[in-house]
C-alpha cells in the first residue's frame, strides 16, 4: 500500500478523537514565541516593491515574491508528502485557460486574510509562468489580517481598490470568510463592473483546527470537508465561478509527511515555507497544462 493510500485511509476511517490529538499544541515539538512568529528561515527573495496601504489594516501588492530557484530550493528541504490531486474544473474559466495556453496577458488578483497573504508569497504564481510560457501574467494581493468579503463588500472596496486594475482572474479563499451571503455580493460587484472577470472560490487551509483529526477538521468553519466546503460549492455552481478544495489534499500531505504538522507552521495559524510550498502545490496540481 502507498504511503498516500494509508494516509487517506487513516485520514478518513481513524478518528483521532483525544484531547491529544485533537489540541497541536499539546503534542507539538515546536515552540513558538509568545508574540509574534518564528523567524522564516527564506524570507522572499523577490519581495513585492510596489507595496501600499490603502487604508489602515488592508494592504495592496504584487507578487509572486519567491524567484524558481529559492522556490526549488525549499520544495527539495520540506518533508515530503502525498496527496490525491483536485478535481480540474476549467468550465468557468474558459478565458484564464485560453490565455494561459494561447498567450496574451492574465491580470490575477487574490483577495482574503493573512492565510490568502501565505499561499500567494508561496510563489505559486512564478510556477504558474513556468507551466504556461506563452502568458504575460501579472498578479497582485488584496489583504487584511482577519479579512474575508463580509470586509471586501464594504466601503465600495470593491469598486475602489480592484475594478480599477480589472483583473481577468480573481482568487477568493482564506480561513476568515464568516458568511456565504457575503462572498456572493462580493461576486455581484465584481461583474457588475468587470462581467467577464472569471472567479477561483478555495477553502481554507492551516488555522488551529488539527489536520490530523478528521472530525475536527470537518468542524472548522473554513473547511472544505465541513458544511462550509458545500456551501462554498453550491455558491461556486450557483454564480459560475471555479471551485477548489484545498482543505483534504492540505491535510492529506501533512499526514503522509509522517511529521507533526507544526513543522510546517510559523506560529500556531499561519504557514512557514515548507506550509507555503504546500499550498503552491495543491494549486499548481489544480491549473497544471
Amino acid at each position: 500500500m502507498s504511503r498516500i493510500a494509508f494516509c487517506f485511509g487513516v485520514f478518513f476511517a481513524v478518528q483521532f478523537a483525544s484531547a491529544l490529538r485533537a489540541d497541536m499544541m499539546a503534542d507539538s515539538p515546536v515552540k513558538f514565541p509568545e508574540q509574534g512568529a518564528l523567524p522564516a528561515k527564506y524570507p522572499p527573495d523577490t519581495p513585492s516593491r510596489d507595496g501600499s496601504a490603502p487604508e489602515k489594516d488592508y494592504f495592496l501588492f504584487s507578487t509572486p515574491e519567491r524567484s524558481l530557484g529559492q522556490i526549488a530550493t525549499i520544495q527539495a528541504e520540506m518533508p515530503k508528502g502525498q496527496f490525491k490531486a483536485p478535481a480540474q474544473d476549467w468550465s468557468h474559466l474558459s478565458r484564464t485557460r485560453r490565455i494561459l495556453t494561447e498567450g496574451g496577458e492574465l491580470r490575477l488578483l487574490a483577495i482574503g486574510d493573512s492565510i490568502v497573504n501565505d499561499t500567494m508569497r508561496s510563489g505559486w504564481v512564478a510556477k504558474l509562468s513556468e507551466a504556461y510560457p506563452k502568458a504575460r501574467i501579472q498578479a497582485r494581493v488584496y489583504v487584511r489580517g482577519g479579512g474575508g468579503c463580509q470586509h471586501y463588500k464594504e466601503e465600495q472596496r470593491i469598486a475602489k481598490f480592484v475594478v480599477p486594475w480589472k483583473p481577468d482572474l480573481v482568487f477568493i479563499g482564506g480561513i476568515s470568510q464568516k458568511d456565504i451571503g457575503s462572498i456572493r455580493e462580493v461576486l455581484h460587484q465584481l461583474r457588475a463592473a468587470l462581467p467577464d472577470v472569471e472567479v477561483l472560490l478555495a477553502t481554507g487551509t492551516f488555522g488551529t483546527a488539527d489536520p490530523r483529526s478528521a472530525e475536527e477538521l470537518a468542524k472548522a468553519a473554513h473547511s472544505g470537508t465541513g458544511v462550509y466546503g458545500e456551501q462554498l460549492r453550491q455558491l461556486a455552481t450557483d454564480e459560475r465561478c471555479a471551485y477548489l478544495e484545498m482543505t483534504s489534499p492540505w491535510a492529506e500531505y501533512i499526514c503522509s509527511a509522517g511529521v507533526h504538522p507544526h513543522l510546517f507552521y510559523r506560529d500556531c495559524v499561519h504557514a512557514n515555507e515548507y506550509g507555503e510550498q504546500i499550498l503552491s502545490r495543491i494549486i499548481m496540481e489544480f491549473f497544471k497544462p
